[in-house]
């Protein structure tokens, strides 16, 4: 059988989509494992899809795709990724880093080049419904289907203590503001301002909790950032 389309608009049931997917899929003999292994994810996503809990075109036009088929939709301008996005994708980098016992510019520039972010991007609204464990093993396994070869880790990391816990969690928000701020006021798009961010000296210094930057504003560190860019150095304090 040739390709076809299911034409349809924006206004059409979800579930609707779904059904037709699934049935497209029987129709080729594939069990929801297998079709989940042709785009490189897990039975349980293929079946939100299938059910019509998932509203990202781009997962359901990924599994069509896969099928033999193309959903024709009417769509609005794309639009930038939220600020939820942002810090899901962000936390997700710092995870799986924290995981493989990379450094977090090693995951991102990992994650960049081997499809995790743009995975991460395009089934946002499955993923960020799951634990963290799991999204961790979603990337692994995407990162891996596109070339990647990542390094199991163990899984027991050390305590630490509620001074080096705190300046995480600064951390970890002032990386998300500042790739947000790319992203609104740079017109970076989210792989861009994340491969920015995490390769600029600015991001170094951040990382580094001696130098106690994490207590600083967001809007601090994204003006520190703007001078690396324009100067390629950072401000000197007087």
């Amino acid at each position: 059988m040739g390709n076809f389309c299911y034409i349809c608009s924006m206004k059409t049931n979800l579930n609707s989509i779904g059904k037709l997917l699934a049935r497209q899929r029987k129709s080729k003999g594939l069990t929801q494992a297998e079709a989940g292994a042709l785009i490189g994810v897990r039975k349980a996503m293929v079946s939100k899809i299938e059910n019509g809990k998932i509203v990202n075109v781009n997962s359901i036009g990924r599994l069509a795709d896969a099928l033999g088929v193309k959903p024709v939709v009417e769509l609005e301008a794309a639009r930038r990724p939220d600020k939820n996005v942002i810090e899901y994708v962000m936390t997700a980098i710092i995870e799986f880093a924290r995981h493989h016992a990379f450094s977090v510019r090693e995951a991102s520039n990992y994650l960049n080049r081997f499809k995790g972010i743009d995975f991460l991007m395009d089934f946002y609204d499955v993923e960020h419904l799951l634990s963290f464990d799991d999204c961790v093993a979603d990337l692994t396994a995407v990162c891996r289907n596109n070339g990647g070869a990542s390094q199991e880790c163990s899984n027991s990391i050390a305590e630490k203590d509620m001074n080096e816990r705190n300046a995480q969690f600064l951390f970890e928000g002032i990386s998300s503001d500042v790739v947000r701020f790319l992203v609104e006021r740079n017109k970076m798009s989210l792989p861009e301002a994340i491969s920015t961010f995490h390769n600029s000296e600015t991001f170094a210094k951040l990382e580094d909790f001696d130098t106690e930057l994490y207590v600083e504003s967001p809007a601090y560190i994204y003006e520190l950032l703007l001078t690396e860019l324009r100067y390629g150095r950072l401000r000197q304090e007087p």
